[in-house]
């Protein structure tokens, strides 16, 4: 009977733990969408109007520190960069929004398209909130089978954030 009493406790105090690290995240989470009281604007005073805009973008001050915990950096490659983020920010800088707006996949899904931050796994979420970087939505642009270029729309321009090559941000299946 000890051995089951002990064995009791311990689990208990494993849920108790669980329990008070998710408070705190849900905590940690209402405090920094206090904080962020002023929002930056997504659409001027027709939300249509920006569709007719060709797609602007900017790589000034992505996430690029450190690494996910799935074992992947946030800097991405020289290599990357050259052969896959640029050449397709490029093509993408020839389109208007709407353009964008077209292209979707054989499942018919949205290729490119905004995503509640709720919706990105829990350590991105985190991680916004680190950088002070917490939005509501997040923009991603589908660059490959699993790669991702993830990032804010703000108007016409697309700030670039993190660049996922392994579908992970957005984790599926």
């Amino acid at each position: 009977m000890p051995q089951n009493s002990k064995r009791e406790a311990r689990i208990a105090r494993k849920s108790q733990a669980r329990l008070a690290a998710l408070e705190k995240s849900a905590r940690l989470v209402a405090v920094v969408a206090e904080e962020i009281s002023e929002k930056q604007p997504r659409a001027s005073e027709n939300p249509a109007s920006i569709f007719t805009l060709p797609v602007r973008w900017s790589c000034d001050d992505p996430d690029t520190e450190g690494a996910w915990t799935w074992g992947v950096a946030r800097q991405w490659a020289q290599e990357e960069w050259d052969a896959q983020i640029a050449p397709r920010l490029m093509e993408f800088s020839q389109l208007t929004w709407a353009e964008i707006d077209t292209f979707s996949s054989d499942s018919g899904h949205k290729m490119h398209h905004n995503m509640d931050i709720e919706s990105i796994c829990d350590e991105a979420q985190l991680r916004l909130i680190e950088i002070e970087k917490y939005q509501d939505t997040i923009f991603r642009f589908r660059l490959g089978n699993l790669q991702r270029l993830w990032g804010f729309r703000i108007l016409d321009e697309f700030t670039v954030i993190w660049y996922d090559p392994t579908h992970k941000i957005y984790p599926v299946g």
